[in-house]
């Protein structure tokens, strides 16, 4: 028949350099959740502000394929003279 042998825990487990690290991350997560929430709470029932189509200028393409150069500022000018 086979043997009785009996297992014993002798010992205690231990807490390593992993077990730091995992409270470490459990302790950014919660921190990370706490702070995504209260960002979220502040756009409760609100619209986001869009702004208006006209201002954003629109931009034709060159027709022989060039580089757009965008709009130069007389404050630009007086700069480089």
């Amino acid at each position: 028949m086979a043997e009785d042998t009996e297992v014993r825990d002798t010992g205690v487990a231990k807490n390593d350099a992993y077990t730091g690290m995992l409270a470490i991350s459990l302790i950014a997560l919660i921190i990370g959740s706490v702070l995504l929430f209260l960002d979220y709470s502040q756009y409760s029932g609100k619209a986001p502000n869009v702004p208006p189509l006209s201002a954003i200028p629109k931009v034709e393409p060159k027709k022989d394929g060039g580089v757009i150069q965008p709009p130069v500022d007389k404050k630009d000018e007086d700069k480089k003279q």
